[in-house]
């Protein structure tokens, strides 16, 4: 709709006295333009003329446009016609009419938004359940929808939004019995969907057509795989699997090309150097596919695996310190123990850079209580960098976690470690701070989303999805929500 300014009218005035030879009598004369309003705004494109009321003494008055795009024409007496060009400058533009009677002059400010196709999107994704997932280039979001059946059971409904376009391609309802979904995962740049079947184990993956299948995991595994991330191209992805019944086996990091799975090599040594008992899980992967990172999953160790070139090693390495110790039970009995510092995260599955040029996760340090019953903990963001081998730990915001960062040194940086609610932006190039998260979105695409972190940034830079809290009658929940680039016509 059109956006007006409301303002007084002010009148101009001048006067011209003259002076007859010979008379003692003086005469005066008023010149005014007196209008209906001093400035207006017009959309940027199929905007409809203005009338503007002109009052004016002399009562011939003309009207000059500042510039081409403004079109006027004195439609009678008292009526200025303003009409604008659609906008096709890619920003907000403005000039002035100048309306002169006489020696009286006055100026009418014009201005024109940018083409609503100019401007950034933000989108809310409330309506899913258990978050949503952006595709590596940023050209899909997916997720599903949760609603009550007839017989108060549940039934989910698998969505996937094309992020250009702004349409939703939704199917279902699934009823719980068939898929009981549980968590999004993944989403390629293809349009095929990764969502968690808490009613069957293992995953659906579903396409723009509604074609469903099951994942599956390398010959001779228990049970089905989660995939966690895939690339670009949609020619890998990254997941994992237990290899034997619960008890007997572990965790195995897969990796799948066009399909087709193969366990990833594991480290010698665990995180704290002993022999692995649980395993791995794959994580992430950069969209260009050359990356991968996992974690392991013993006890609460949750340390940072990747790899890259065909080897796996721990992120974070030259960082990555083992410290034995005499650890003592609740009963007293004393046994050998490994603290370890070195880089961790949990289930995040966005910590990578597009090309896997960084890393982001949290350096965390271990040490013994004074008891020596217990370990205590510190976690601090960090981000490793992969070509050179080095981890920049940020102690500028005290407990906090590495949530995401791009290939150009832009790290995003969650206050605290559970229930992240706000967030920083830091520039891992000149080790300063670039403000909240808020902020540099608004700075940088023009929008104000709410506060919360950012979980991943397209490696062109043009998508953002993020993560805020939302109060609801029932608590406070955390919605996903994107900004993306005008939508394509």
């Amino acid at each position: 709709m059109k956006r007006f300014v409301t303002v007084k009218i002010i009148m101009a005035l001048s006067v011209a006295a003259a002076s007859l030879a010979g008379c003692t009598k003086t005469e005066e004369s008023y010149q005014y333009v007196n209008l209906s309003q001093v400035s207006c705004s017009f959309l940027g494109e199929g905007s409809q003329s203005l009338a503007i009321t002109v009052k004016a003494s002399p009562a011939t008055w003309e009207a000059t446009p500042g510039a081409t795009w403004v079109k006027v024409e004195r439609t009678d007496d008292r009526t200025l016609t303003v009409t604008v060009e659609d906008n096709e400058t890619g920003a907000e533009r403005s000039t002035v009419i100048n309306i002169a009677a006489g020696q009286a002059t006055q100026e009418i400010l014009v201005s024109q938004l940018a083409k609503d196709s100019e401007f950034a999107r933000f989108r809310k994704l409330d309506t899913f359940q258990m978050g949503a997932a952006m595709s590596p280039s940023g050209k899909y979001a997916g997720g599903f929808v949760t609603t009550i059946a007839a017989d108060d059971s549940y039934q989910f409904q698998p969505t996937i939004v094309d992020i250009e376009t702004g349409e939703w391609h939704q199917f279902g309802p699934f009823p719980q019995m068939l898929y009981a979904l549980h968590q999004t995962m993944a989403v390629t740049d293809q349009g095929l969907l990764f969502i968690t079947d808490g009613q069957n184990g293992g995953q659906i993956a579903i396409d723009l057509t509604g074609d469903i299948f099951i994942p599956e995991a390398p010959a001779g595994f228990q049970f089905k795989p989660e995939i966690q991330a895939t690339s670009a191209d949609g020619k890998y992805w990254v997941g994992f699997a237990v290899d034997a019944p619960i008890g007997e086996g572990m965790y195995r990091p897969l990796l799948w090309t066009d399909g087709v799975p193969e366990v990833l090599p594991m480290p010698d040594k665990n995180y704290r150097g002993e022999e692995f008992w649980v395993g791995i899980m794959a994580r992430g992967m950069s969209a260009d596919g050359s990356v991968i990172y996992g974690t392991s999953w013993e006890n609460s160790d949750f340390g940072m695996v990747y790899w890259k070139d065909g080897l796996v090693d721990w992120v974070g390495k030259d960082v990555h310190v083992l410290t034995p110790v005499v650890m003592k039970a609740s009963d007293g009995t004393e046994y050998d123990y490994n603290l370890a510092n070195g880089m961790v995260c949990t289930a995040n599955l966005t910590n990578i850079s597009a090309t896997g040029k960084w890393i982001a996760g949290s350096y965390r340090t271990e040490a013994q209580s004074e008891d020596r019953i217990s370990v205590v903990y510190t976690e601090t963001a960090a981000f490793y960098n992969t070509e050179t081998e080095t981890t920049t730990i940020v102690e500028d915001y005290g407990e906090s976690t590495g949530m995401h960062v791009t290939d150009d040194g832009i790290a995003f940086v969650g206050i605290g470690t559970l229930g992240i609610s706000t967030s920083k932006v830091y520039d891992l190039n000149t080790n300063t701070d670039l403000g909240s998260m808020e902020d540099w979105v608004y700075d940088n695409y023009g929008i104000i989303v709410p506060a919360g972190c950012i979980n991943y940034i397209s490696g062109d830079g043009k998508v953002v999805l993020g993560t805020s809290p939302q109060a609801s009658a029932g608590g406070t929940n955390f919605i996903n929500w994107y900004v993306a680039p005008p939508v394509t016509k």
